[in-house]
């Protein structure tokens, strides 16, 4: 299930990154990252789009680790938001110590 989780993930980003037709001069460069050691501020200074991808990204792998198999969109709202109000109080916080935060309120 797992697999199946990080599968549709990856074909998320897959989707978001694939030009449409009016954005073919858009040249999208992937950023590789540290999920251990990427911090709140780091995701805070992202522009609106790449902050909204590593925030689901975020939020999909504790999915992946608690072995969830139902998607509720007002809970995973829910959870960035109480890992944005983490990462605004405490940007030298790690990303993924906000969102573990954020799922045990």
């Amino acid at each position: 299930m797992r697999l199946v989780l990080a599968m549709l993930l990856l074909g998320l980003v897959v989707v978001t990154l694939r030009p449409g037709p009016g954005d073919a001069q858009v040249h999208v460069i992937p950023r590789r990252i540290d999920i251990t050691t990427f911090t709140c501020g780091e995701v805070l200074a992202l522009n609106g789009e790449q902050r909204d991808r590593a925030l689901i990204y975020f939020n999909g792998y504790l999915d992946g680790k608690a072995g969830a198999t139902v998607w509720v969109e007002e809970i995973a709202g829910a959870r960035i938001e109480r890992a944005l109000a983490q990462c605004k109080t405490t940007p030298a916080l790690p990303l993924l110590d906000a969102f573990a935060r954020a799922w045990n309120p």
